[in-house]
């Protein structure tokens, strides 16, 4: 099956942009066994256990429709992925729509489940693997995430690398464990890893902490300014990485440092996210609601043209870094059921922004975004 004219057309034109080409990511399921503090998945009345979720036949259309405009990246995320019983199937479904040159991601705490492994994943398709972690301390970890073994994460990590993966780790930045974020940013130095550290966003539970937990991707690299001293921008192509961020290798390093700035570096114009909840609605802008139930053309026989509306709303999308002084909103999407009017936006102030916007601390580096 091919694109018909009029979707070609669309395609060329995204394509004539220059904007990198979106991908699918994935929230499989709203349902975690860890308790993170800035995310606090059972505060939610009706949790995840009433999500009507995808099958892996959905999964598999899905990605044959996006692999015919184009798409070659899918990224799985929830909640907790590997609680889905039917994750390594999802995994090879995707791997298989998307073709041999797609790169399979997931986001995990990477306590694996009886019956799962690294090398399992791998076999499926997996093509690369972003674990969280927030302290290599045992018990400022539980602090942070209510459970869970780092070590046991450590261990995930390094069968991946063993296995070929590439390998990113999220480290969320609070206040109140910086240490414990430079740590985690230390293991780039003997390891080939990506290590994100996040900014912590004012939505959902965070909102309890953010003014005291908060801390900015400027402060942080004035911590850690020795390490960036000599150190080399590395191209987000190379790490397998599309979507908004900066990544700096510290000379002598095995890996990177990057760092995912929403609350005070503004991204819009860089995001090419489509992201996908459990029960099947895409959002090609977390912004401004153009979602689209794919349930609908599933049934339908008609995904080219949820995927023809869908570029065009990124097309469509207002171009400027920082959408007038507001940035891209994260909201995870757990909250499947979060009520959306359509066309209203759910804006937050870039902290510490100019009038134009965009992001200051990399502006007076020289590197862009």
């Amino acid at each position: 099956m091919v694109l018909d004219a009029e979707h070609r057309a669309l395609l060329q034109q995204f394509a004539a942009t220059n904007r990198n080409h979106p991908y699918l990511a994935f929230t499989l399921n709203s349902i975690c066994d860890r308790d993170c503090v800035f995310c606090k998945p059972r505060c939610m009345s009706d949790y995840g256990h009433k999500d009507t979720t995808l099958k892996v036949l959905d999964y598999a259309a899905i990605a044959r429709a996006a692999g015919r405009w184009g798409v070659r990246k899918a990224h799985c995320s929830g909640g907790e992925p590997t609680l889905r019983k039917d994750i390594l199937d999802i995994i090879h479904a995707l791997s298989e729509g998307l073709g041999k040159t797609a790169q399979i991601g997931m986001t995990t705490h990477a306590n694996l489940r009886k019956g799962l492994s690294v090398e399992a994943f791998a076999k499926a398709g997996l093509t690369y693997l972003n674990v969280s972690l927030h302290s290599t301390d045992p018990g400022r970890s539980h602090d942070i995430m209510g459970g869970g073994d780092p070590q046991v994460s450590m261990d995930a990590i390094h069968q991946a690398l063993d296995l070929g993966l590439k390998v990113k780790i999220n480290c969320v930045l609070m206040r109140s464990y910086i240490e414990d974020a430079c740590a985690v940013a230390a293991l780039a130095r003997t390891l080939p890893v990506a290590v994100r550290l996040i900014e912590l966003q004012n939505i959902g539970p965070a909102q309890d902490m953010f003014d005291t937990e908060f801390i900015s991707e400027a402060e942080v690299r004035g911590r850690l300014g020795e390490w960036f001293a000599c150190a080399g921008e590395v191209p987000r192509a190379q790490l397998g990485v599309r979507s908004p961020g900066q990544y700096l290798q510290p000379e002598g390093w095995q890996g990177s440092i990057g760092f995912i700035s929403n609350s005070s570096c503004a991204t819009c114009s860089d995001a090419n996210r489509i992201k996908i909840t459990p029960s099947g609605v895409a959002r090609p802008c977390i912004l401004h609601n153009r979602d689209i139930q794919l349930r609908d053309h599933l049934s339908a026989g008609t995904l080219d043209d949820a995927f023809a509306h869908l570029l065009t709303s990124m097309l469509e999308r207002n171009s400027n870094p920082a959408w007038g002084g507001y940035h891209y909103v994260d909201y995870d999407l757990r909250w499947d059921r979060m009520e959306r009017p359509e066309g209203a936006p759910v804006l937050l102030p870039v902290i510490g922004s100019t009038s134009g916007g965009g992001c200051a601390v990399r502006q007076a580096s020289g590197s862009g975004q």
